[in-house]
């Protein structure tokens, strides 16, 4: 079971998935493929959708901070000017003003496949549940106040009511919605990097760093490397870039991966995952209890799920929130292998942990209820992670179908057990 949990659909590790697409070791901030919409197991007889819950991550965008950009340019900027940069480098210098140009004006906005990705989405959710997606359904969206997640509510509804005439629909941008949609834990926040979880993958960073072969292959002065420039944080910020290309009309025609060896890109990306994997998976070094931070949001979940079941007409709930809730949310309902709890950050790969897997740009965890009839006391769901429909932890006799009052039992005692926990320490204290 272990080693089927490392494994794509297609029967690929990470590895060798990094290998076919050196874009997916950008983690998170992978593009989810447009086209390619999955397919669904028949429900069980008699059964059919009425109910959507979704919450999404937003589409390809320009990276929030302008430093990822200008940073690294400077640096080679002021190594051309000293004439201290490799024929590489200087070709490199070009590259990476070509990124800054296109970038300038536009930090945190959607780029062209990020709308693409938003409007593909919907075009396969109306393919894929006619039964839901209809002129008499009711359309609940909202986002939360984060500029590409506005955008990708934004193309979202474009498409869908492109498609859907007339649509109902309620939309709400608001930090009110914040309390579930990004909530805040001090308390799980002070955990997250903690004296020991610190030392750990600092330790883990040091074995996993080696970034002597990329400088000499860019600057011709040892000296000026080692006066001027900080070859892990350089190293990092080309990869980061490297990894962003993906998401702009640059790609296809302008590159950094090449500047890396395999056994390099697979290192930056376990780098990458290690820390998703502290801050947002459950990691035991940290008390494995992270996904936690969106508990409010499994039970607001859980109470909607509640309260349409006697709703005589099909209704839909998109919510748009950022990647780190997405990812945190798939950890806490423990899908396919997003529950793993371990300390050893170097294997995450090799137990089939992988941001870019659980949490990619246009990703997305739905949660479809089926039932036979208005009132139906046997409300099944299944839940759907990036489009593909997802192992529970929960025994069920129609997988990947599960009968709604055992997906709500467990959910509401595993966070039951949590808050017990939690309220017996802070009696201690």
């Amino acid at each position: 079971m272990l080693l089927m949990s490392t494994m794509t659909a297609s029967g690929q590790t990470v590895a060798e998935e990094l290998k076919a697409d050196p874009n997916r070791g950008a983690g998170n901030f992978y593009a989810l493929p447009i086209g390619k919409m999955p397919k669904d197991t028949p429900a069980p007889m008699g059964k059919k959708p009425f109910y959507i819950n979704h919450y999404g991550c937003p589409g390809s965008y320009y990276r929030e901070i302008e430093s990822v950009y200008e940073e690294p340019y400077a640096v080679f900027a002021k190594a051309d000017s000293l004439g201290k940069l490799t024929k590489l480098g200087q070709d490199v210098k070009k590259r990476l003003e070509l990124l800054r140009q296109d970038a300038k004006d536009r930090i945190g906005e959607l780029t062209t496949k990020g709308v693409e990705q938003c409007r593909d989405q919907i075009r396969q959710m109306v393919k894929r549940f006619p039964d839901i997606l209809t002129p008499k359904g009711y359309y609940s969206c909202r986002s939360i106040v984060q500029n590409n997640c506005i955008m990708t509510l934004q193309e979202s509804l474009v498409e869908l009511s492109s498609m859907m005439q007339p649509m109902k629909t309620n939309v709400i941008a608001t930090h009110r919605e914040d309390r579930f949609m990004a909530p805040q834990d001090k308390v799980l926040e002070a955990m997250r990097w903690d004296s020991l979880t610190l030392a750990r993958y600092n330790r883990f960073l040091a074995l996993n760093t080696g970034n002597a072969r990329l400088m000499e292959s860019l600057f011709t002065d040892q000296n000026f490397l080692i006066n001027q420039v900080d070859p892990e944080t350089l190293s990092r910020q080309l990869y980061i870039l490297a990894g962003s290309i993906q998401h702009t009309e640059l790609a296809g025609t302008v590159t950094l991966f090449d500047l890396f060896t395999p056994t390099e890109i697979q290192s930056h990306w376990k780098k990458l995952n290690a820390k998703y994997y502290i801050t947002n998976g459950a990691c035991t070094l940290n008390g494995g209890t992270q996904p936690f931070m969106q508990r409010s949001l499994l039970r607001n979940m859980i109470h909607m799920g509640d309260s349409v079941v006697k709703r005589e007409y099909p209704m839909v709930h998109l919510r748009y929130v950022n990647e780190n809730v997405v990812m945190a949310l798939a950890c806490l309902m423990e899908l396919d292998n997003c529950g793993l709890q371990t300390d050893n950050l170097d294997a995450l790969g090799d137990m089939g942990w992988a941001t870019h897997r659980i949490a990619p740009l246009s990703g997305s965890v739905m949660i479809v209820h089926y039932r036979s009839e208005v009132g139906d006391p046997d409300v099944l769901v299944k839940v759907l992670l990036n489009g593909n429909e997802a192992r529970l932890p929960i025994e069920s006799d129609c997988a990947p179908y599960y009968h709604w009052e055992d997906v709500k039992r467990y959910y509401l005692r595993k966070l039951y057990r949590y808050e017990n926990i939690r309220l017996n320490k802070e009696v201690m204290k």
